[in-house]
């Protein structure tokens, strides 16, 4: 394993993931590229409270964070789900890292959530964190 993919939405529950994919790079010695995918028109993003004030200063924290480990961050636009795997094939991934944010509850909810289409339609293998201690 060399390269590690972990998507983040700057929440709580999305740092937990990060956390978990540093550690399996940091198993692994392999590097890991943090994710940003701002989806479009999703004017709740703005003002919601969970998430961060200024993503790209939590992006470089994150990096900060993790100085023994090999990390990029990248920011991309567009829907989570397919941006996650539209880079994960792009810079060849061996690993996506989510977290499982969304997955619980109704059936209809679940079946669409991030981590779900990402588990359905990733170019790899896919590791799930439990982030519902922070939710």
């Amino acid at each position: 394993m060399t390269t590690i993919l972990v998507g983040t939405d700057t929440t709580a529950s999305a740092d937990l993931a990060v956390e978990g994919a540093a550690r399996l790079a940091r198993a692994q010695g392999a590097e890991l590229v943090l994710l940003l995918v701002k989806p479009v028109g999703d004017v709740r993003a703005v003002v919601d409270p969970r998430r961060a004030a200024d993503p790209d200063r939590h992006l470089k924290t994150l990096q900060a964070r993790f100085p023994e480990l090999t990390t990029t961050s990248r920011t991309e636009t567009g829907d989570p789900a397919e941006r996650i795997c539209a880079v994960a094939d792009e810079l060849q991934v061996d690993t996506i890292v989510v977290g499982n944010r969304g997955t619980h509850g109704n059936w209809w909810r679940v079946r669409d959530s991030v981590p779900n289409l990402v588990l359905r339609h990733a170019p790899c293998s896919v590791y799930i964190v439990d982030t519902r201690r922070a939710q």
